[in-house]
């Protein structure tokens, strides 16, 4: 029996139309046309390219390009709960007006030449988590209508992609976002400007990517000046005296995914289907208490929090396996799942698995969150001074 039915009109929207079940079930591609019937825990997700195709020569639009306002006026006629999920490539300001209307979205992208006049739109979004905005013609200035709002208050992530005209003193209108801790920065400078509009206005942010055009180097003195704010920058965290050693890995790192430098080759790769079998070399641990006397001892620790249910986690453990082995001596390393130690995500105040921490003499020297290959572990590790050895 369907629960409800969302109307569209008659003639169809152009796009992608996706219907998935919150808790299972294969997502199923529909026809934006016409009624469409949502069971229980249905959720549509719609997708849509609008940028419209060059002729063969090169200049001129395609004959079958899409009608971007009629597109708008169509998007701003569905009811205000259709989707939970839209990513509209193409956007302009009355397409981003018209989605603005959809109050059950969690998760926007929009990349196209909207302007700030288009984002000041959609500051009534009670439960979006996520933004991605993508324009050159995005000043930041139309953040200021947001200050304040519901969607300011629901918001978790953002990213800003390719906004070169953005001007960091907009983040301003950011600070009353209480639960945004996740700060990403794509194709567009990251200076110091930047960075101290983030440490001056998003105390809350807790984590900062940063990848800036190919060819062009990150700052480390930008990336160590966030690392030493206690931020988790492009994947790894450190205590601020370890601040120095790791910006330049940051760096790295975010040349590295700017530049697409496939990771394949490594012997550590994690884009297979089936995971590597775990051998035990990781000591499972599950009492604190026995985190604490290995803590206590004369050699870093690798702890790495894992579930059961985690997908990335199975690729990840053999990898840090490897890394312990190959040390002998010289690195413990130890395995916690979560799920049975309560007690680990409160005391490393971790949100997610996998994240991985190197602690010596009780303290964090570095971690990082998320999968890895062994060759930046090993950077990693290299850097942190844990002497090397002969990897499987």
């Amino acid at each position: 029996m369907s629960a409800r039915v969302i109307e569209f009109p008659e003639q169809g929207i152009p796009g992608t139309l996706v219907r998935y079940t919150e808790g299972g079930g294969e997502p199923v591609e529909l026809d934006a046309r016409g009624p469409v019937a949502l069971s229980s825990g249905s959720r549509l997700v719609y997708v849509v390219d609008a940028t419209g195709a060059a002729d063969a020569d090169g200049a001129g639009e395609a004959p079958d390009e899409l009608d971007r306002d009629a597109l708008a006026a169509a998007l701003a006629q569905l009811p205000s709960d259709a989707f939970v999920v839209a990513d509209l490539s193409g956007a302009t300001d009355a397409m981003v007006r018209a989605i603005a209307g959809q109050r059950a979205l969690r998760t926007l992208v929009l990349a196209g030449d909207f302007t700030d006049e288009g984002v000041a739109a959609l500051g009534g979004m009670p439960g979006l988590a996520d933004l991605v905005l993508e324009s050159p013609r995005f000043t930041g200035a139309g953040l200021a209508a947001l200050a304040g709002s519901r969607t300011a208050a629901s918001l978790d992530s953002l990213v800003l992609s390719e906004a070169t005209a953005f001007r960091p003193e907009h983040l301003r209108a950011l600070s009353e976002a209480p639960h945004l801790t996740s700060l990403t920065f794509e194709g567009m400078p990251v200076d110091h400007t930047l960075a101290g509009a983030v440490l001056t206005h998003l105390s809350q942010v807790a984590e900062v990517s940063v990848a800036e055009r190919p060819g062009h180097a990150l700052d480390p003195g930008v990336l160590e000046r966030l690392l030493a704010a206690g931020l988790c920058v492009n994947g790894i965290a450190a205590p601020p005296e370890y601040a120095a050693l790791f910006a330049g890995a940051a760096a790295e790192a975010a040349q590295a995914g700017q530049e697409g430098q496939g990771e394949s080759e490594d012997e550590g790769d994690m884009g297979g289907e089936e995971p590597p079998e775990e051998r035990g070399v990781l000591r499972e641990v599950v009492e604190e208490d026995e985190l604490e006397r290995l803590l206590a001892g004369p050699v870093p620790v690798l702890v790495g929090l894992t579930a059961p249910w985690c997908g990335p986690c199975a690729f990840l453990t053999p990898v840090l396996e490897d890394m312990v082995e190959a040390r002998g001596a010289a690195l413990a390393g130890v395995k916690v799942d979560v799920d049975r130690a309560a007690w680990a995500q409160e005391r490393f105040a971790v949100l997610g698995v996998p994240t991985v921490l190197l602690l010596r003499d009780g303290r964090e020297v570095f971690r990082f969150s998320g999968a890895a290959t062994r060759r930046r572990i090993e950077e990693w590790l290299a850097t942190a001074g844990v002497p090397g050895g002969a990897a499987r």
